[in-house]
């Protein structure tokens, strides 16, 4: 079934292994991590028209920098 247009995406990210991914359906949204099998996992809505890079650096740690599709 195609994402209804307008809908946000999630990004999920683990707090335990930085495990990270955009899910289209919210229905599909596991509690627990895929990776580890952790159960501290952040998520936000990205809205259609918003992209994003991630980047992990073991000294700073995670770094996401959002902007406007064009």
């Amino acid at each position: 079934m195609p994402k209804p247009t307008g809908q946000p995406s999630l990004f999920l990210l683990c707090e335990s292994c930085r495990w990270c991914a955009t899910y289209l359906d919210k229905a599909r949204v596991s509690e627990r991590c895929v990776t580890c099998l952790g159960q501290v996992m952040s998520s936000f809505p990205i809205m259609p028209d918003e992209a994003f890079t991630f980047n992990y650096h073991e000294k700073r740690g995670v770094e996401l920098d959002f902007f406007r599709r064009k």
